[in-house]
């Protein structure tokens, strides 16, 4: 039997507005419980159900998501005969995908888990009588056996009212087996400062004053940077979330980690590729080993449980698009969940992952801000660029005047400052909680984001510096200040952490520590929603080193080379048959052939509409 270490999640979905905190409500146990997934219960069920792809609710709200499932009406009863490890665990999602509208008439459905016939869990949805149960419920059931045995587990759908209507499709997912053990939680020390990762979504460096914007839009941030370490030659992976931020939490390459958001028909109808294998051992599962607590918050709903990057979290706090609002939750909102976990667990030594989406699509930072100039439409003056940025970037619509391009970089910049004002919060809250001086705290970025320099808008269709170019500044206990102007990458994240935490360097990663003497020389990046030469979608891949950037698009053997010492901008194509060009070329297709592969992974979700809010597919 498989054993593939995987720490908890225990994903705490809340709508901020709703949430009232009170003081050990955060507060983790006394000793960290460490998971291992024994099996996956799915394939051993019978009779075997039916799969297929469940989806409760809208993918951007809260408990929502596609998953591929185990589709179970009423009536259906499916049972396995499993040897279970000492204290067992078993968790699983349920939830029922209805038409999303109130009928009174419809049934409540009971899901209910036994162990050799009796009844240990149980829980009732019906999401036509109410809003709350249009939702992924994620469970985890001890199953009570202190020594090894075999037993039999059961599954039932049951209709509570058997002549009703039902509801909608129900369905299980995840069915896994797990056996757990505890371990004791370091504590925090003068040699043992916390951790904390801020990721600013859709954040370009050039926007910073540390990176040389003036006026600063960041005086919170410069303040940090001041204090601490400048990586001034910072490049993501990938330009766009899901396989940029899977990168730094795996310290591996897109194409290795296999979370490419690949597209799996023409017409954008499923996003394949979305998903990570439990096979990898991320960089909480990692901190979480050696006796680290570990929490993130997310503001955006694809670093989530939907995708599994957040494996290995003990608490993970995933928000998705605030309707009231009509926005993605706020930096002030992220922090504030954060406080208070931190307070509650103050004295625990944490590693911390919080992701922002100031300055992410739609721009508004503020009720209060500047009229736009005569002559920009209506939806460019309010900052919603979504849906005119895709046709823009699919030769649907005419670029934007210069007009209207100066007012969306003047909301960007808006959402800029107002990220950096909540920096300013989050500082002075861990300052009151006598947090500050231990914690080190690392700010960086997913991706950039274009403002037509090469034509296009928003983020993911290329691999030019607008996108890749992304600031990393780490302050704290024991970081080296100065600025440093090596090559950089998101894949070093990990092993970086790693030190600073003082543990053992991470197996099977391609980053390297930054603050040890290696150099990088070349970063790979890669897109596979990119737009090619003849504007359709294809893959685009792209090697930097310090003084040239290679563009290809496999697909159709076209290159593109940059003299960046020449041409920081890079719009002056040198073509890939200079000298330059063919070298990186080799060294390029070298890496595309020998990367390691990433793991299969089984019934993995498509998250078509998640990708469509973003603003990734059509």
């Amino acid at each position: 039997m498989t054993r593939l270490l995987r720490w908890t999640i225990v994903p705490v979905l809340l709508v901020a507005s709703a949430w009232v905190w009170a003081p050990n409500r955060d507060r983790v146990p006394d000793r960290l419980v460490i998971d291992e997934v024994v099996a996956d219960i799915g394939p051993m069920l019978a009779p075997a159900p039916r799969r297929a792809d469940v989806r409760p609710n809208s993918e951007i709200d809260e408990g929502g998501g596609t998953r591929h499932a185990l589709v179970t009406p009423p009536g259906t009863v499916l049972r396995a005969r499993v040897q279970l490890p000492a204290d067992a665990v078993l968790t699983f999602g349920v939830g029922i995908e209805g038409e999303r509208r109130r009928d009174t008439s419809a049934s409540d459905v009971r899901f209910a888990l036994a162990l050799d016939g009796r009844e240990l869990w149980t829980r009732i949805v019906n999401p036509a009588a109410t809003r709350r149960d249009r939702r992924w419920f994620d469970e985890r059931v001890p199953l009570g056996n202190a020594t090894p045995r075999e037993a039999e587990l059961t599954l039932t759908t049951t209709a509570e009212q058997a002549d009703a209507p039902s509801p909608g499709t129900a369905a299980w997912s995840a069915v896994r087996l797990l056996h757990t053990t505890q371990h004791d939680r370091q504590a925090v020390g003068p040699t043992r400062p916390n951790v904390l990762v801020l990721l600013v979504d859709t954040l370009r460096a050039d926007r910073l004053g540390a990176y040389g914007a003036t006026p600063s839009p960041t005086p919170s941030l410069d303040r940090l940077a001041g204090e601490g370490r400048v990586f001034t030659q910072s490049i993501a992976q990938a330009p766009w979330t899901l396989p940029s931020v899977t990168s730094i939490l795996t310290g591996v390459h897109p194409r290795s980690h296999g979370v490419l958001g690949r597209l799996a028909g023409e017409h954008d109808d499923a996003i394949e590729a979305a998903f990570l294998a439990d096979t990898f051992r991320t960089l909480p599962e990692h901190a979480a080993a050696a006796g680290i607590t570990t929490v993130g918050v997310s503001a955006n709903p694809l670093i989530g449980r939907g995708t599994n990057v957040v494996q290995g979290f003990e608490t993970f706090v995933e928000y998705g698009w605030d309707r009231p609002r009509r926005n993605w939750m706020p930096a002030t909102d992220v922090n504030d969940r954060f406080l208070d976990w931190a307070r509650a667990n103050s004295d625990h030594r944490f590693f911390a992952y919080l992701q922002y989406m100031e300055p992410h699509d739609p721009y508004t930072p503020a009720d209060d801000a500047p009229a736009a100039p005569a002559g920009v439409r209506p939806v460019v003056a309010r900052g919603e660029i979504h849906d005119l940025a895709r046709k823009i970037n699919w030769g649907a619509a005419p670029p934007l005047p210069e007009v209207e391009l100066a007012h969306l970089r003047h909301l960007y910049d808006g959402e800029v400052a107002r990220f950096d004002q909540a920096l300013a919060q989050l500082r002075a809250g861990l300052e009151a909680a006598g947090l500050w001086d231990s914690t080190i705290v690392i700010v960086t970025a997913d991706h950039g984001e274009s403002f037509q320099e090469h034509g296009r808008l928003t983020h993911g269709t290329h691999l030019y510096d607008e996108l890749l170019h992304v600031p990393l500044v780490m302050a704290g206990p024991g970081i080296p200040p100065g600025r440093d102007d090596r090559l950089a990458q998101g894949i070093d994240v990990y092993p970086t952490v790693s030190r600073l935490l003082g543990l053992p360097p991470p197996t099977g990663v391609a980053g390297h520590d930054l603050l040890g003497d290696e150099r990088t020389e070349s970063v790979f990046s890669e897109t596979s929603i990119g737009v090619g030469p003849d504007g359709a979608r294809t893959e685009l891949v792209s090697l930097r080193t310090p003084a040239w950037k290679l563009v290809h698009a496999p697909d159709h053997s076209y290159f593109e080379l940059y003299d960046l010492r020449q041409d920081p901008s890079e719009h002056t194509d040198l073509g890939g048959q200079t000298p330059e060009g063919v070298a990186l070329a080799g060294t390029l297709t070298t890496w595309r052939t020998t990367a390691p592969a990433p793991p299969a992974v089984a019934d993995a979700p498509v998250l078509t509409d998640k990708l469509r809010a973003l603003g990734y597919v059509e």
